[in-house]
């Protein structure tokens, strides 16, 4: 069978051929994507290494082994402690149980069943669980693909998750879904206890918000919300998403007389608030401010940017 992973890579503008953004797209079984499971950043950006490297034709026999020094820089953001962190990680990711349902089946399993580290030769072997293998390679039927780098940009943990459920429904374009299912595929809903973590003001304020706003400013995808009641009660959200290219977008055709969506652009990807968005528009050509947002963009690409809000202001001088 034909190997499921895909290198892409993207060509900026004409101007600049030499910039290159390369993609490595992983194929996740659908039954992942909606699991009720928990994670933190670390332990993600390590899932995301390992899913990278399994492929189909690989046995249950088949290890896992990685250099910690070549992978750390990439997976935590506090490499001096890369050991000691990883290595909470991988005890943590043994006690973490992902909770799906396969083929009509309820299947409670853990991500991988060992983590072995070599001090000597320095490396991380993994070995993962044959359950979890083939919904690690898109070999379920349905699944769900996104970018491992636009993934790893990611800092919190529920944008994260949430940007792999959105990503499911890109080519859809909207996803409905139950606050309380939301919950439970974040773990934060029990419905066998009961035990509901965050009211609903503060899962928006803690969960939703901050998760939507990281996505539409770190990665490929711009989402909006609406909220549904039933009765008083908010019960659902209907997300639409939106599947772009930023550099491919910022030059079609005609856009240069657009300013409504680089004007959104400034606010829901680049952190801007409308006060500061409008100063822009008013002091600076479009030509000019779709330049300065590429570089943004491939600043971010080679070195993530904590604040988008405050280095788009930096840039612009507002």
């Amino acid at each position: 069978m034909a190997d499921v992973r895909k290198r892409i890579e993207n060509k900026n503008s004409k101007a600049d051929k030499s910039i290159k953004t390369v993609q490595t797209i992983l194929y996740q079984g659908n039954s992942i994507t909606t699991a009720r499971y928990e994670m933190s950043e670390l332990q993600k950006n390590l899932m995301y290494t390992l899913q990278a490297a399994v492929r189909p034709e690989d046995t249950n026999d088949t290890i896992y082994t990685f250099k910690v020094q070549d992978i750390m820089h990439d997976l935590d953001r506090d490499p001096e402690n890369g050991y000691r962190n990883l290595q909470e990680a991988t005890k943590g990711m043994m006690q973490v149980v992902f909770e799906m349902y396969v083929n009509g089946q309820l299947v409670q399993v853990n991500p991988f069943s060992s983590a072995v580290y070599d001090y000597g030769k320095g490396t991380i072997s993994l070995r993962v669980d044959p359950n979890m293998r083939p919904l690690l390679t898109g070999l379920t039927g349905n699944f769900t693909t996104f970018g491992k780098e636009t993934a790893m940009r990611l800092t919190g943990k529920y944008a994260k998750r949430m940007y792999e459920m959105f990503s499911q429904w890109k080519d859809v374009g909207t996803f409905k879904v139950g606050i309380l299912d939301l919950k439970h595929r974040l773990n934060l809903y029990d419905p066998e206890s009961g035990r509901e973590e965050y009211n609903i003001t503060n899962f928006f304020r803690f969960v939703v918000d901050p998760a939507v706003n990281e996505i539409n400013q770190r990665s490929d995808l711009l989402v909006r919300f609406k909220q549904h009641k039933t009765g008083r009660k908010i019960t659902d959200l209907t997300f639409t998403i939106k599947w772009v290219r930023l550099e491919q977008e910022l030059f079609l055709p005609g856009i240069e007389n657009n300013t409504t969506l680089l004007g959104d652009k400034l606010v829901t990807r680049f952190g801007l608030r409308p006060d500061q968005r409008d100063i822009v528009l008013a002091n600076f050509e479009l030509v000019v401010i779709r330049k300065k947002l590429l570089e943004i963009e491939k600043r971010n690409s080679s070195r993530p940017i904590e604040n988008w809000g405050a280095y788009t202001a930096k840039v612009f001088g507002v």
